[in-house]
């Protein structure tokens, strides 16, 4: 396949993964709604500088995502195109960058084959489509690596490549903070050690470099400390940093195993050309430069991630290039060679037909096994979607028993359209009921009573604010003893936080009724006989999990 044939299969193919019907569904919660009410009052109040929301500055994230928020919703529009945008442009973009330095890297066919694998990735397309800085991120700190290894290699351009690998982890740095300059440096630094290479960091390029990085990050970090002073080191630094990394915001996913098993599932429909392609690389740790240079970006960075006890499948995005790259040589291989030997080819037809047999057996679990309780609803809406996926997944899983590798490849791309298009048009309506507030947050707006108080769960608080365009009089949460005293990690002090059913008890007594948009399972601890509000909650519309109720007050 041509160099231009190549780039026009890559354009079609992230403009259907990435960008068709982008702005369709509703902003989910609670992420996406969290970045788009920053991005929406920071364009509000003309503000380039200081992430701000309910009113407040905020320090969860550096600056660069939401420049790139701004400017999107500025030529678009408030709506969920714009918001998602930078997103899928850096998809794209990442996804081009990936095919470029595979060609280098190995060779023609390998950098696009592993281009297509990233952007077909299951994984990789839903984050896509999704307002996240993951993905932003994943495309400077990819950027950053790829110009480390072309320094190493390419002697005559090294001050170039440098230069350009300190810009990319700036870019990085202004993203997400720290860990945009720590995952490459992990990296480089082991590659340097176990190979003996001499450093690239040396000479025109380091310096050069340096002052590149510091003239990209410098001026918006030196601006925050000297508006906030230590307020800003202690907000960022120590608390969305420090204390992310030593204490567990999500507990249920703080496990050792945790990466692998999002980095293998998210690799769906490709897991049995990425198991192999594992082997491979271990086999040639000692004898290529390459495998040991994927796997000095890859371990280094997997161990530092899983020690971290804070866990999001987001945080370790970055690693899908590395094993795209890994499949896409390894694909290339296959088509050129066939496969190494008896076993690999035994292993990739075992896991062909596993991963099959896994995708129907969740459908048959979740169809028939999986109590028909009000938290499955959402997931039973989904079974048609997974059995039409291992109906579909079946039929690569043949033609790799056959050994038609070009053929499996390209029916194993069409899985992942398959499952956009399903996801598109066969649940769409669904959709919107579990995971969005926009809806509820219009009825809501729609019977409100004049003057009358608007509460909302902690979950979707922010939602409620951005479809609303107002910040509810109460955020209630249930604490889990007396020292919990506010439902977020990072503090929101402009919301009134109402502690349970004596809080929110309180806060009626005072009104003629309140109107809240409650989770179902908040109202449960609402209704139970012994709650001082039993027998005053009137249900007015019900979406999904999400309960619009009034309380008669004790005025």
């Amino acid at each position: 396949m041509s160099t231009r044939s190549q780039l026009l299969t890559l354009l079609a193919l992230c403009t259907v993964m990435f960008w068709w019907r982008l702005g369709h569904l509703p902003l989910i919660d609670p992420d996406e709604p969290f970045y788009a009410e920053t991005t929406k009052e920071m364009v509000q109040g003309n503000e380039w500088l200081t992430p701000t929301i309910f009113g407040e500055r905020q320090f969860e994230k550096p600056i660069f995502f939401y420049w790139q928020s701004m400017i999107a919703m500025k030529l678009f529009g408030d709506n969920p195109f714009a918001c998602r945008a930078p997103s899928a442009a850096a998809a794209t973009l990442l996804v081009f960058l990936t095919w470029w330095f595979g060609r280098r890297m190995f060779s023609p066919r390998a950098g696009f084959c592993a281009a297509v694998v990233l952007a077909t990735g299951v994984e990789y397309v839903l984050m896509s489509r999704l307002m996240l800085t993951d993905i932003c991120l994943a495309l400077c700190i990819s950027a950053s690596v790829f110009c480390f290894w072309l320094a190493t290699e390419e002697e005559d351009k090294r001050d170039r490549w440098m230069i350009l690998h300190f810009v990319a982890s700036a870019f990085a740095m202004l993203t997400k903070g720290p860990v945009g300059l720590l995952v490459p440096t992990i990296g480089s630094i082991g590659y340097i050690w176990l190979t003996g290479k001499r450093s690239p960091w040396r000479g025109k390029g380091l310096w050069l470099g340096i002052l590149a990085w510091l003239a990209i990050a410098g001026p918006w970090y030196a601006v925050m400390f000297q508006k906030y002073g230590m307020e800003y080191w202690h907000r960022f630094f120590v608390h969305e940093n420090w204390e992310r990394l030593t204490s567990a915001e999500h507990k249920h996913s703080n496990h050792w195993y945790y990466y692998l098993m999002i980095l293998v599932a998210g690799s769906l429909p490709w897991i049995p050309l990425l198991i192999a392609a594992v082997v491979r690389a271990v086999k040639g740790l000692k004898t290529d430069n390459r495998m040991l240079f994927m796997a000095c970006w890859f371990v280094p960075n997997l161990i530092f991630f899983t020690i971290c006890n804070s866990k999001l499948p987001t945080y370790t995005f970055f690693f899908f290039v590395t094993i795209a790259l890994l499949m896409g040589h390894t694909m290339d291989q296959w088509i050129s060679n066939g496969f190494r030997s008896k076993g690999e080819r035994i292993l990739a037809s075992f896991l062909a037909v596993l991963q099959t047999v896994l995708v129907l057996g969740a459908a048959a679990v979740v169809s028939m096994i999986l109590p028909p309780k009000e938290s499955n609803v959402f997931i039973k809406d989904l079974v048609p979607v997974i059995y039409t996926l291992a109906a579909v997944i079946s039929v690569p899983m043949v033609l790799l028993l056959m050994r038609r590798t070009v053929a499996w490849a390209g029916f194993t791309v069409m899985v992942t359209a398959v499952i956009v298009i399903v996801m598109q048009y066969g649940v769409d309506d669904k959709i919107p009921i579990y995971t969005s507030t926009r809806d509820i947050a219009a009825k809501a707006v729609e019977v409100r009573q004049p003057g009358e108080p608007l509460v909302t769960s902690s979950f979707i608080a922010r939602a409620v604010t951005y479809y609303t365009g107002k910040m509810p009089e109460g955020v209630i949460f249930f604490p889990s003893g007396p020292e919990h005293v506010q439902p977020y990690f990072t503090p929101h002090p402009p919301l009134k936080m109402v502690r349970g059913t004596d809080g929110l008890n309180e806060l009626a007594s005072k009104q003629h009724s309140v109107l809240c948009i409650l989770l179902s399972h908040d109202l449960a601890h609402l209704q139970i006989p012994e709650s001082p509000l039993f027998g005053r909650i009137e249900k007015l519309h019900t979406q999904g999990s999400r309960i619009l109720v009034r309380i008669k007050g004790g005025i």
